[in-house]
């Protein structure tokens, strides 16, 4: 018997980025132990005629009393202005993936930073690790598992006493014949929170002295250093400063000229401006570790000079606003005259086109993108150009200079140094005799950082513009108006109460919306399989791929022979295991085990980004939303083995993906309530076939994700057969998340009988968001109804 259904249930958590932003783990900034909440300042804003109640000093009075002065006053401070206390943070708060930056980088010593960032560029450190033998474990020794390691704490540092527990990383893969080991972190984006740190600690520092009147060796002297360990604000706790906002206590107070505090306050400006320049993402999540210290850092500079271009930019991210009302409290007013100020900064349309999207105006978005990105890739091409151009005329005169030297003494220099520096032998690097080979993304023409951005903002951006226009089509049928909440939580489709169709059901067995053929599905599929616009949706899906794609081509990856990728091995079984792996790894994951390793080392090795596993999701996002159920399959298996293996430590922690908890979301919500995808598939009683009984014998799983594996050389399928393969593949993806469901259940109802008290579980608060009902009512409408 199937559960019942309702058309509206609780909702189960806030699930926009935004709980990102309370889940910001509290940074320790100095080694004596003391700790700076992120959101410390973040004080709701009350009335002025409450503030002055607030201050004065009353007599006791009685219970009474105080019951009738307590609903005075609140009824004075939210019915001055009929309106309820707002509390407001700071507009980089609200900043897309920022979970995804956090990491051991925001406190590392910049020294040890420095130090593993030319470990990764060195193509010596990870060469010779992977011409060295697998270690065989001793019999007695536990097996690692990397699961666990990898999930091992999503907000809490690694302790010290744990690291000696920890085994010994995989081995790396060796790369193919000719081809060069890539670096375990993306070197852009290495060099770019390298910088940061630098960048942000010293504006930390320059701000501290700009308010308490110290010079840099005073500064450092009381009590701080340079750096995470020895932090400008520890230094400023020590000095009586209290970086949270509150100037007084013993420190000293050193008369300082009001021009040399500005100086002071713009230079740190500068720096925060070339921080956020770099890396917005990343710039947010290291600024907020330090509190209030550079909350009107920026607008103190722009009260004395209201034309400093870096202070309008690092204005614009500290502005105090509503929560969670981005959208409704910024302009792209300030970026507008940014941009026709310094053309040339890239960086302006990058923050310009985020903005855009925060304000669902995606069409601006994706021009001012896919300008910063033809500009970059210009500006790559010319610089290469230029390189080249310089090397040849270099080689020329070394040339020239050699036949000269030849001629006049067969090239002895007696003892002097040749023009250009110091004599090194003209030998290419060697390891154990064989050359070393340099990864592209090491060298100096590699792509800047600001170049992968963009191609994964922009795949980002159609994706999101296809769900927005999807979502708008549906409150228009629905004859719902989105407007703002006081609360500034998002609308779902699921819990329309007053719609004219009642909107996404859960649970039903019929679909997302309802019987087939009944009249929700009627008017829903009247709408959103209307030929234009299903063309535009689909346009945008496949851009967004295509994007995704360009942006992953930029991170090497090196595979193993593992039964993971064996074509001849029983797809259903792996799409079992890529499942049950993808629950285990998803951030927040209490209750559902790992499943057992098939091997020791993981089946890929890939070059780490923050936003990888994002994209990776994306792409099944968007092939779900095309039906391509036959691309889903080897693309999800390819996509666990790689996420399965990624590990950005000690750089990043493991990041909180809102793509991969939709994804699994979506998975889940159709193997719950649609109960013609999961009846048995082809597979269910010959699981020693490698392949789906009409499939050809090609290869499941190829380089390209999402391929499909269809032989081009093979007449095409009828119709009927490319809707049962399609079926039958959809079947294949949602049998692991109906076993579980079912497992689920049967474990409840055995311990409801038995009547054992079940453990409280951990809190979990699920991170994904109203797209999942967007995905599900596309799905319901378009695509579902076709394979009936």
């Amino acid at each position: 018997m199937s559960p019942p259904y309702s058309p509206c249930s609780p909702p189960q958590s806030p699930d926009s980025d935004d709980t990102d932003l309370a889940e910001t783990p509290t940074s320790i900034l100095s080694g004596d132990g003391s700790s700076l909440l992120d959101d410390a300042e973040e004080v709701p804003v009350i009335t002025g005629a409450t503030q002055k109640k607030k201050k004065k000093k009353k007599a006791k009075k009685s219970g009474k009393n105080k019951a009738d002065s307590a609903s005075a006053n609140t009824a004075d401070s939210a019915g001055n202005d009929g309106q309820h206390p707002v509390l407001r943070i700071s507009r980089n708060k609200h900043w897309r993936y920022i979970s995804s930056y956090h990491g051991p980088w925001l406190q590392l010593p910049i020294e040890l930073l420095d130090s593993l960032l030319v470990l990764n560029l060195d193509p010596a450190t990870f060469a010779s690790e992977s011409r060295m033998p697998s270690v065989t474990a001793s019999p007695t020794s536990p097996a690692p598992n990397r699961i666990q390691d990898r999930v091992f704490n999503d907000d809490s540092p690694r302790s010290s006493s744990a690291f000696a527990q920890l085994p010994m990383p995989a081995p790396i893969p060796p790369p193919k014949p000719g081809k060069a080991t890539p670096p375990p972190i993306d070197p852009g984006v290495f060099r770019n929170v390298t910088s940061i740190r630098r960048l942000i600690d010293e504006a930390a520092e320059l701000s501290v002295r700009a308010t308490s009147g110290l010079s840099a060796a005073e500064l450092r002297g009381g009590g701080g250093g340079g750096g995470i360990n020895g932090s400008p604000w520890a230094a400023a706790q020590t000095l009586g400063i209290n970086p949270m906002g509150n100037i007084g206590g013993n420190g000293r107070n050193v008369a300082m000229s009001a021009m040399r505090i500005h100086r002071l306050r713009a230079l740190a400006v500068q720096k925060l401006a070339e921080a956020y320049k770099a890396d917005e993402i990343a710039s947010s999540v290291m600024v907020m570790q330090g509190g209030s210290v550079f909350d009107d850092v920026a607008e103190r500079v722009l009260k004395v000079d209201p034309n400093d271009i870096d202070a309008k930019y690092v204005h614009f991210f500290h502005e105090k606003i509503p929560s969670r009302q981005l959208a409704e409290s910024t302009t792209t007013q300030v970026l507008d005259d940014l941009i026709r100020a310094q053309p040339q900064r890239l960086e302006f349309y990058r923050t310009r086109g985020i903005v855009h999207c925060f304000r669902d105006e995606y069409q601006q978005a994706t021009r001012d993108f896919t300008f910063a990105l033809k500009e970059s890739r210009a500006q790559r091409k010319a610089r290469m150009s230029h390189n080249d151009r310089a090397a040849a005329s270099s080689e020329s005169r070394t040339n020239r200079g050699r036949k000269k030297k030849k001629g006049n003494g067969g090239g002895r220099s007696n003892g002097q140094a040749p023009p250009n520096g110091t004599s090194v032998p003209d030998t290419p690097d060697v390891l154990d005799g064989e050359p070393l080979l340099i990864h592209p993304s090491v060298l100096p023409d590699a792509p800047d950082p600001i170049e992968p951005q963009l191609l994964f903002l922009r795949g980002s951006a159609y994706l999101q513009h296809a769900v927005f226009l999807i979502e708008t089509a549906v409150l228009k049928l629905e004859g719902i108006r989105k407007g703002p909440s006081i609360d500034g939580a998002e609308l779902r489709l699921c819990y329309i109460e007053d719609g004219k169709y009642g909107g996404v059901e859960i649970g039903h067995p019929d679909g997302p919306l309802g019987k087939s053929g009944g009249p929700k599905v009627t008017a829903y599929r009247q709408v959103l399989s209307e030929p234009s616009f299903k063309d535009i949706i689909m346009s945008l899906l496949k851009k967004s791929i295509r994007d995704h794609e360009k942006f992953i081509s930029h991170f090497d990856t090196l595979e193993t022979s593992d039964v993971f990728f064996d074509p001849d091995r029983d797809i259903a079984q792996r799409v079992e295991y890529a499942f049950l792996l993808s629950e285990a790894i998803r951030p927040g994951n209490h209750q559902n085990p790992a499943p057992p390793p098939l091997t020791d080392t993981p089946p890929m090795f890939t070059t780490y980004h923050p936003l990888l596993v994002e994209s990776h999701f994306s792409i099944l996002i968007c092939q779900l939303m095309l039906a391509d159920f036959v691309g889903v399959l080897p693309t999800f298996i390819h996509t666990a083995a790689l996420v399965d293996g990624l590990e950005g430590y000690p750089v990043f922690l493991p990041p909180r993906s809102m793509a991969q908890a939709e994804f699994i979301e979506v998975l889940e919500r159709l193997a719950g309530g649609w109960k013609n995808g999961i009846q048995p598939h082809s597979l269910t009683k010959g699981r020693s076939k490698g392949r789906l009984t009409i499939e050809p014998a090609t290869p499941i799983f190829s380089d390209g994700a999402g391929s499909s594996s269809s032989s081009s050389s093979s007449p095409p399928p009828s119709p009927s057969q490319d809707m049962e393969e399609v079926l039958d593949s959809a079947r294949i993806l949602l049998a692991p998340v109906a076993k579980r469901q079912k497992d689920r259940a049967e474990t409840a109802a055995a311990e409801k009988s038995a009547g054992t008290k079940k453990k409280p579980a951990p809190i979990n608060i699920p991170l994904h968001g109203p797209r999942v009902e967007v995905i599900l009512a596309w799905l319901g409408a378009v695509h579902l109804p076709e394979l009936e």
